[in-house]
């Protein structure tokens, strides 16, 4: 009897699996379906329930390499060999998390125990952010579009996001092992079910309150599919010129439509090192003249047989045509594309509210960011430069960033999703590269943002998870070793 019913514990692992597996292909990447990142997590815990640890979790590792292989082909700015031990380092971490849930739930049980599992990812996750040159692209809270649930960020970071989309799974597999027992979904509904409809109410309660706030007409400038065609196909410094002039025109044209603050997109203009001053100096021209603030990002080239890199950088003018700051992007998108800034974030006080900026991939790195509730920020102009395959995901990844610190944003990306989002996420208007040829993005964006608890308290919840999932695995140590005891002293039992 016992032999059958583990033969048909290992059928059914294998069904799981496979519903697991299938759920990995929407989990994340480029095919993301915001319900599989709760699906997926259920049935792969389901599966190595049945399994031995080490070889349950080795299957996983497997099958989430192969998922990422395919999910993420495209969306990494990497190809070859590299390319795919990246794709296999992330299944690994990810798997790992499902190991320590396999091992620890053997010696702990009761409802604390669905803790572990989206305890243990959260750290899994700020390990990975923190030691990652990637940053958060990629984690669990990108995968969801529901903004009710989202404002949640504003209050516990991205963790609080994963916590709960790894907690369901956590909870369900718990009630899967007590049969669904009346008492134990009355017990889950009260700690698990009670708090998560509270936090999608309070969310949709903050997103229904009215931003009190006057707004600012804000310009983005991109490139056209047929300029960007121009510049691959004509000699570029003959091409500089016009790009200057371009980038000027289309700023008097965004100030004659009522813009008070206009930029461009990442490395809009590429200049040498010796022409750099007499744009500005035009651009200084435009700003006095039309009483506007103007970012022009700025791609300077080092000069020939220089062992120098790019700068990749954007220089702020005020309307009294004074340099406001310079700020270097930051992070790198991939190895030596630039020399990069200090990633300290400038910015400047205007009748319009505080206006910082930071360049592209820097939008990915939640403790770069987080300087700005600091600074209390009320809007990011960001330039941005990505590629068909990570858009539009990639602007909604830096959206995140202004509802945890509670700002405004406007991204202007080249090849990508333009978009201005105001502190709660939500969209206020867009413009897609490769759905029209309109270069000028207008934003009517709020002068004010808005205070939020993880600007103050910052990683608070991510370091409660690391206290918990220490405190946890003291507990199993001790139940461990209190079992081992036991069964190496049987007398002790009949004390």
């Amino acid at each position: 009897m016992g032999k059958n019913t583990n033969n048909r514990k290992i059928q059914y692992s294998y069904i799981y699996l496979l519903i697991g597996f299938i759920s990995l292909f929407f989990f994340n990447g480029k095919w993301i379906l915001p319900i599989a990142a709760f699906i997926a997590p259920v049935f792969l815990i389901r599966f190595l329930r049945f399994r031995k640890p080490l070889k349950g979790f080795l299957i996983i590792v497997f099958v989430g390499w192969v998922s990422n292989i395919f999910v993420w082909k495209g969306m990494m700015p990497m190809s070859g060999f590299f390319y795919y031990f990246v794709a296999f380092m992330m299944s690994i971490f990810t798997s790992l998390t499902f190991l320590i849930d396999r091992i620890y739930t053997q010696k702990l049980k009761g409802i604390v125990s669905t803790l572990i599992f989206p305890a243990a990812y959260v750290v899994m996750d700020y390990i990975t952010i923190l030691t990652n040159p990637s940053g958060s692209y990629g984690t669990l809270v990108h995968t969801q579009s529901a903004l009710p649930l989202l404002q949640l960020v504003s209050i516990t970071g991205i963790w609080g996001v994963t916590f709960l989309i790894t907690w369901t799974a956590s909870i369900i597999n718990w009630l899967w092992d007590n049969y669904f027992e009346k008492s134990k979904i009355y017990l889950a509904f009260w700690v698990f079910g009670i708090p998560f409809l509270l936090i999608i109410i309070w969310g949709q309660f903050r997103l229904s309150q009215p931003i009190d706030s006057t707004t600012v007409r804000i310009a983005s400038i991109n490139s056209t599919k047929a300029e960007h065609h121009h510049r691959i196909t004509t000699n570029f410094d003959s091409l500089v010129e016009k790009a200057n002039q371009g980038f000027l025109r289309n700023c008097e044209i965004a100030a004659s439509s009522g813009a008070k603050i206009i930029f461009g997109r990442e490395t809009i203009i590429s200049l040498p090192n010796d022409k750099e001053i007499n744009f500005i100096e035009k651009a200084k021209k435009i700003a006095i003249r039309d009483s506007i603030y103007i970012g022009i990002p700025i791609n300077v080239i080092p000069e020939k047989n220089s062992n120098e890199n790019p700068e990749n950088k954007i220089t702020w003018i005020s309307p009294r045509g004074d340099i406001l700051f310079t700020y270097h992007k930051a992070k790198p998108t991939y190895p030596g594309e630039c020399d990069y800034g200090d990633g300290i974030i400038r910015y400047f006080d205007s009748p319009y509210g505080r206006i910082g900026s930071v360049i592209c991939f820097d939008m990915d790195f939640p403790s770069l960011i987080n300087q700005t509730g600091k600074m209390n920020i009320d809007i990011m102009l960001v330039p941005g430069s990505d590629w068909k395959e990570i858009s539009p995901y990639h602007s909604y990844v830096a959206s995140a960033r202004g509802i945890e610190n509670g700002f405004n944003m406007v991204r202007s990306t080249f090849k990508g999703f333009s978009a201005s989002f105001d502190y709660k996420g939500q969209l206020l208007s867009s413009n897609d590269f490769f759905k029209t040829d309109e270069v000028i993005l207008y934003s009517d964006v709020p002068v004010k943002g808005q205070k939020t608890i993880y600007s103050f308290l910052g990683d608070y919840f991510a370091w409660l998870c690391i206290i918990f999932f220490l405190s946890m695995s003291v507990v199993y140590v001790k139940n461990k070793w209190i079992s081992k005891s036991s069964n190496e002293n049987p007398a002790a039992n009949n004390v």
